[in-house]
């Protein structure tokens, strides 16, 4: 086995794959990459052509306010992966994924990937779970964020604070 595929293989997104299915992302176009402070893994509203599983360090999510200020939505550790807007078209990064200390990770290459998926049903759909997991994982972050947000709105602007009840779980 080489040290790709044994670096694969301890990442925690792939833990409960079937050896088939690890063997089978290990030929989607897999490569180890180093990012230093500041480096971009993923552009906003450019092709998103990674899929990146982090081995080790940081990475910032932002999103652009304007052209010149971006906002820091979440911070994604060693363990968790960047980038799933390879995933659907128009396979345009959603965000900015930023190395805030040197990072290492290991590179999928989306259209083989998607490729990949489309052919062999089986590993798309376990892909798919996973993925849709990250995702589902990102949103409920946001929203609590927002939650946090608006209740110190409501505080500052001398309106009572949010009880439980108040707002209803939707989904």
């Amino acid at each position: 086995m080489t040290d790709l595929g044994q670096r694969l293989r301890r990442h925690p997104f792939v833990a409960t794959l079937s050896e088939d299915n690890i063997t089978t992302l290990e030929s989607c176009g897999l490569s180890y990459l180093s990012f230093e402070p500041g480096d971009k893994l993923v552009r906003e509203g450019k092709v998103a052509d990674s899929c990146f599983l982090i081995d080790r360090g940081d990475v910032s999510l932002e999103m652009y306010v304007d052209r010149a200020e971006s906002r820091v939505l979440q911070v994604v550790h060693a363990g968790e992966i960047v980038g799933w807007s390879w995933l659907l078209p128009p396979y345009l990064g959603t965000s900015e994924a930023t190395a805030l200390a040197p990072v290492t990770a290991l590179r999928i290459d989306a259209d083989l990937l998607r490729e990949t998926m489309e052919r062999n049903r089986d590993f798309g759909y376990a892909m798919l779970v996973r993925v849709c997991a990250v995702a589902v994982s990102r949103l409920e972050a946001s929203r609590r964020e927002l939650l946090d947000l608006y209740a110190r709105e409501r505080t500052e602007s001398g309106k009572r604070p949010i009880q439980p009840g108040d707002m209803r779980r939707v989904g």
